[in-house]
C-alpha cells in the first residue's frame, strides 16, 4: 500500500467525517440510488431556469425504475420532493426539490465548507 500525502490525509479526513455526518443526518442517502435521487434532486437549484424542467424518466441514472419510484415515494413522504405534471404532455411526471431538501441540503453544504475551512484557506476563483 502506498502511503499518502499530507494532502490526502486531509481530504480523506474530510471524506470520512461529512460520510459520519451523512449516515447520522441523511437516511435517505444511504443507498446508491437514494443517493443518486438527492443529488438529482440539488441539481436541479443550479439551473439557470426556474421553468427548466426535467422529466421523472430522465432521474433514472444508474438505477433501476422500480429502485428509483421506491426512492421517490420514500422522499415523497418525507416531504423532500414534490410531483407535478409534464408541461408539454400531462401524462408525464416532474418531480422537484421541496423547500425541506433545499433546507437540508444547505446543512450538508454548510458542513462540507466547515470540514475544509478546518484544514484549508479558500479563495474563490
Amino acid at each position: 500500500m502506498s502511503k499518502l500525502s499530507p494532502k490526502q490525509v486531509n481530504l480523506l479526513n474530510i471524506l470520512v467525517a461529512l460520510n459520519a455526518w451523512e449516515k447520522k443526518n441523511c437516511p435517505s442517502i444511504e443507498t446508491q440510488s437514494g443517493r443518486s435521487l438527492y443529488f438529482q434532486l440539488a441539481q436541479t437549484l443550479l439551473t439557470t431556469n426556474e421553468g427548466e424542467d426535467v422529466l421523472m424518466k430522465q432521474r433514472l441514472g444508474d438505477a433501476s425504475e422500480r429502485s428509483m419510484r421506491d426512492h421517490v415515494r420514500s422522499f415523497q413522504a418525507a416531504g423532500l420532493l414534490t410531483e407535478k405534471n409534464g408541461t408539454l404532455d400531462a401524462r408525464t411526471k416532474q418531480i422537484l426539490p421541496t423547500e425541506k431538501l433545499t433546507n437540508d441540503l444547505i446543512s450538508h453544504l454548510e458542513l462540507f465548507m466547515r470540514l475544509i475551512e478546518n484544514r484549508y484557506l479558500l479563495v474563490e476563483k
